[in-house]
């Protein structure tokens, strides 16, 4: 990487938020030749702040290996927005993890803008029986799902309770999980729109909810946080103090992770939430 690139990579690091206000408005190859011999993960902090079509315009353009490259640093829900977008989804979506397919599959089959669309469905689900030593052990390898509450199930993947991950950590690792858990009091269905679940009760509570089909499954969670970001493009949303405060919530609990659905044993069963008996009980 020459000195002219050099300088550029440190202005895309140290100001994405501005960098990706800039791109919107670029067209043409330039800015494919300002990509090439730039690091992923930092085109991938530029793609997340742009404008959503703007971004899904610029990835179709990329070469293939390096969409996927750069999709692979996406959070999951900014990935799938994208994905959703893109005339090259399939393409790119061949060189991506068979979990992380799973998953899009799953919330492309429901509308724009409703919260199966925005949901994350790798969240992190434990049946009551577990010891928490044994979800702390089997979580501590997803540090990056990590999220302020555990959802509990049944064996049938049925939503029965939660438990906080503040509570967790702070009780001893021989209690098991039944110890710690709340009653489910707001869930959201995945056909709700955004907008009203944006308004939900819910979130006086917490700032993640549960997603359940007509069965009570779950079948993933959204924050508030990101609904709020679907919904506020425009200029003078705060994108930089939001992603702050989840990356210190991430440092806080980083020994906690999501995004599977942990047995007994301690084993974990990560396509626990993809399945097709989440799906046919809807």
């Amino acid at each position: 990487m020459n000195s002219k690139n050099d300088i550029v990579q440190s202005f895309l690091e140290t100001h994405p938020t501005e960098a990706a206000r800039v791109l919107e408005r670029q067209q043409g190859s330039a800015v494919l030749r300002l990509f090439e011999d730039l690091k992923p993960e930092t085109l991938a902090s530029v793609v997340e702040r742009m404008n959503d079509c703007a971004a899904a315009d610029l990835m179709d353009r990329l070469d293939t290996g390096q969409a996927v490259q750069v999709m692979a640093m996406l959070p999951f829900r900014a990935m799938a927005i994208l994905l959703r977008r893109m005339q090259s989804k399939e393409d790119v979506l061949d060189g991506l993890p068979d979990e992380v397919v799973s998953g899009f599959r799953l919330v492309d089959r429901f509308p724009d803008h409703s919260v199966g669309a925005g949901m994350d469905p790798r969240a992190l689900t434990a049946t009551d029986d577990m010891r928490l030593g044994e979800v702390l052990r089997a979580a501590r390898r997803y540090p990056d799902r990590v999220k302020d509450v555990l959802f509990v199930v049944d064996r049938e993947g049925v939503l029965v309770g939660l438990a906080r991950t503040t509570q967790i950590l702070v009780a001893p690792a021989e209690s098991s999980v039944r110890d710690v858990m709340e009653p489910v009091r707001h869930t959201l269905s995945p056909y709700m729109t955004l907008q009203n679940a944006g308004n939900a009760p819910g979130w006086r509570s917490s700032g993640e909810l549960p997603v359940v089909d007509a069965g009570g499954v779950i079948l993933g969670s959204i924050s508030l946080v990101d609904i709020q970001r679907r919904g506020s493009r425009e200029p003078g949303y705060d994108h930089e103090s939001q992603k702050a405060l989840g990356e210190l919530f991430r440092l806080g609990f980083s020994a906690f992770a999501g995004g599977l659905h942990l047995k007994a044993d301690g084993d974990a069963d990560r396509d626990r939430n993809y399945n097709a008996k989440g799906s046919e009980n809807e």
